[in-house]
């Protein structure tokens, strides 16, 4: 068996290597990733990584990193490539909306303490924060919980729900949308006025859930989708809650 990491060339041709075959500073030298790799040596003739087969031909268009100005900062994008997304735009506007109704600063606080309880993980790396999105998925915990919706608020809806309905909470709409959606795919199959009368609808349906797909998807879709999660997740914590504590009252 060779050893990988042996110090005796491999015969190698020069058309089996993308930039030519090793001859000075081992299967290194050629390498196109050498530059961004923790292994590259020149002692190697067999890459540890890839084995006995040769590195990629280096790509069409390779990514570059931003230009850093002379304050640490990164330069702005040339304007000729600078793109207008009006539905960012809308998003951030949004979010200080929100963050008006239901902040009133608290948020910042909370952001600004998460942020400094680690801010170095365990391996010595500083911890992205920004990935979580702390401040707005606080914004959307206050208004799933706080926000009213008719006598009550999201959170206490689906508490309610999975009180009345247990597991049953979670199939009753999608039976009520199946019940809708059933007969209208079946009846736009007949050659009568109800048939037309089907498409017509399936088609308004199904126009309507591109568009409501396309809104969730979007930079806007947190908007929607993040108070629901949170209020799944509220809701169903209250409700466990609400066992537990009459469980253990003897409560009925």
């Amino acid at each position: 068996m060779t050893d990988p990491y042996s110090f005796t060339k491999p015969a190698a041709t020069s058309t089996s290597w993308p930039l030519g075959a090793p001859e000075g500073g081992g299967c290194c030298a050629a390498c196109p990733i050498r530059s961004g790799c923790a292994l590259a040596t020149d002692t190697y003739v067999v890459c540890p990584i890839t084995g006995s087969a040769p590195p990629p031909a280096p790509p069409a268009r390779i990514p570059t990193q931003p230009a850093v100005g002379a304050d640490g900062a990164y330069a702005d994008e040339p304007a000729s490539e600078r793109r207008f997304d009006v539905t960012a735009v809308a998003s951030r506007g949004v979010e200080a909306a929100i963050s008006g109704a239901f902040g009133f600063g608290w948020t910042d606080l909370a952001t600004a303490l998460i942020e400094r309880s680690a801010v170095w993980d365990s391996e010595g790396n500083k911890v992205d924060w920004g990935r979580l999105q702390v401040k707005r998925n606080l914004l959307c915990i206050a208004v799933a919980t706080a926000a009213p919706l008719g006598d009550h608020t999201a959170t206490v809806w689906v508490a309610e729900a999975l009180k009345t309905y247990s597991i049953g909470a979670v199939f009753v709409p999608a039976g009520t949308a199946l019940a809708f959606v059933g007969p209208v795919f079946l009846g736009k199959h007949a050659s009568n006025a109800f048939g037309v009368l089907c498409k017509a609808l399936w088609g308004l349906t199904a126009v309507s859930v591109r568009a409501a797909w396309a809104l969730i998807t979007s930079r806007l879709g947190w908007v929607i989708t993040r108070p629901a999660i949170w209020a799944a997740i509220c809701g169903l914590t209250v409700a466990t809650w609400r066992f537990v504590v009459y469980r253990l009252t003897g409560a009925v």
